[in-house]
């Protein structure tokens, strides 16, 4: 925020400025109180009056002397300053405001200088109190933009390179298995891997995208969507069994990320399963207000320590680690998903997206 150029000059002044509030909140404290003393005479009222009074303007030196420790930006500080005289401004105006109109309707006011002082110097405070959360909150926010547009800037420069590196492989690997033969053992796996790292790549673009507010949910098929994912599986994993029940025009609220869920899915289903011919089943179904996928295997299931914290983003063993990803962007939907076991063997992931609104 650009600040002008007379409030530049004040700026630097700023915790002086609120130092100097202090005391002229003291020196008309202590006015009223001589005053209170003259017309009622030495009492606890007038005594307790003043202690309050200064209790206040110590107020205003504490945030004085913190403005001037801070490391408040320049624009930060003098919003600081700006917050507390313009609650004090509000504050003595309203009470002020409230003085008047009794005059105005013939009732007598007594000890209306102290209820302005008090209530005047309480708003002063609270306004520099405000200004205080409210300069944190913008420094927060800004290195909060800093740190993802670096995180942006890393993300996307490693998926360009991984994946020039992916197509690079892809490339060369496709010549080598067409003036090679009996090559197509070797070969077939790592084109197969690099296929599934691009694929891989594509998904972490889709979910940044996301996570980055680029991309908000509406209504989407999410029936080609696992046919999709399911496609995808059985060509990376031809030793694995994938048998669909899925419903057709099966509309929720999404984006082009879902896809990372399923294939998240399967390949968890097939790649950490002990068999090497897994049997995996997704079926899909419309309910009243969402739409369930389910995912099932025949694998060796799941730990149970494991499942009591399946959904954190940070598990030390590694496992589960992809359900946890799958989580944070069904929360992102609105939606939910249930880990259980499948009977009589293996892991069932059952998702739940919503549906969108009846027009």
């Amino acid at each position: 925020m650009d600040v002008p150029a007379w409030e530049r000059r004040l700026v630097v002044h700023a915790p002086s400025l609120i130092v100097v509030l202090a005391l002229a909140v003291a020196v008309v404290s202590v006015a009223n109180f001589v005053a209170d003393i003259e017309r009622l005479g030495v009492g606890i009222g007038p005594v307790l009056a003043l202690a309050l009074c200064l209790s206040l303007s110590a107020g205003l030196l504490w945030l004085g002397r913190w403005l001037s420790t801070s490391d408040l930006p320049l624009a930060d500080t003098w919003s600081v300053v700006r917050w507390c005289l313009g609650g004090m401004a509000a504050f003595v105006t309203l009470s002020s405001l409230t003085v008047a109109v009794r005059l105005l309707e013939g009732r007598a006011v007594g000890g209306a200088a102290f209820g302005v002082i008090v209530v005047g110097t309480g708003g002063g405070i609270g306004g520099g109190m405000v200004g205080i959360y409210y300069a944190r909150a913008k420094r927060a926010a800004r290195e909060a933009d800093r740190r993802r547009d670096a995180l942006v800037f890393l993300n996307s420069h490693l998926r360009h390179n991984v994946l020039n590196a992916t197509q690079v492989i892809q490339g060369y690997t496709g010549l080598l298995g067409e003036r090679t033969e009996g090559t197509e053992e070797y070969l077939g796996p790592i084109e197969r891997r690099s296929d599934a790292i691009a694929a891989l790549i594509e998904d972490v673009k889709r979910l940044s995208d996301v996570f980055a507010g680029e991309q908000d949910p509406e209504p989407m098929d999410v029936s080609t969507r696992v046919l999709r994912a399911v496609e995808e599986v059985r060509s990376t994993y031809p030793e694995a069994t994938v048998e669909t029940d899925v419903e057709p025009e099966l509309y929720v609220l999404a984006t082009d990320a879902v896809s990372a869920v399923f294939s998240n899915l399967l390949r968890n289903a097939v790649q950490h399963h002990d068999r090497p011919d897994p049997t995996v089943w997704v079926t899909a179904e419309r309910g009243d207000r969402s739409v369930r996928v389910s995912v099932a295997d025949d694998g060796p299931g799941i730990r149970d320590d494991v499942k009591d914290h399946l959904f954190e983003s940070a598990i030390e063993s590694g496992e589960g680690r992809g359900i946890a990803l799958v989580k944070t962007l069904l929360n992102h939907y609105g939606g939910d998903i249930e880990v259980r076991d499948n009977d009589p063997r293996g892991t069932e992931v059952v998702v739940e997206l919503r549906r969108p609104p009846a027009r």
